[in-house]
């Protein structure tokens, strides 16, 4: 079983897709502000390899989600979220490490709970906690839309 701090740390990977780090210019000056999107490049090395981290947490239970029959499209909501706050450049290079590890994980899955027996074992071992975490989740990615939403430089 998972514990609550490990919960608490994978949750927090859409709110920091949201904050991806400090504000770097991007088109034209507009009345004396700047339209700028969170980017990468302007994460320290703590706060990647944090991102990272709960990236590959966020994966590993998107992939136990969608091998139990439950589709959360993670990537998708996740992307509307905060798209008008994160340059598509960086958007890109997350999205492209979640699906690879997402796929990672589901070939684990695959591979030691293929057979109907075990998925099913499994699944309904799992069935409570997968449905926090998808609630999780959904705030989490709520969470990051508001951010978002209220962002004064984007």
């Amino acid at each position: 079983m998972l514990s609550r701090l490990w919960v608490h740390r994978l949750i927090a990977v859409a709110a920091l897709i949201a904050v991806l780090g400090l504000a770097h210019a991007a088109a034209g000056e507009r009345a004396g502000l700047f339209e700028v999107k969170l980017g990468l490049n302007s994460m320290n090395k703590t706060d990647r390899a944090t991102l990272w981290k709960r990236l590959d947490e966020y994966a590993t239970v998107d992939a136990l989600q969608e091998f139990c029959g439950k589709k959360l499209n993670l990537q998708k909501r996740t992307w509307a979220a905060v798209s008008p706050c994160v340059d598509v450049s960086s958007l890109r290079k997350v999205a492209a490490v979640f699906r690879a590890k997402k796929s990672e994980y589901m070939k684990a899955w695959e591979t030691a709970h293929g057979e109907p027996e075990k998925k099913k074992l499994l699944c309904d071992s799992w069935q409570t906690k997968l449905s926090e975490y998808a609630k999780i989740i959904d705030s989490h990615i709520a969470e990051a839309r508001t951010m978002c939403s209220v962002c004064v430089f984007c």
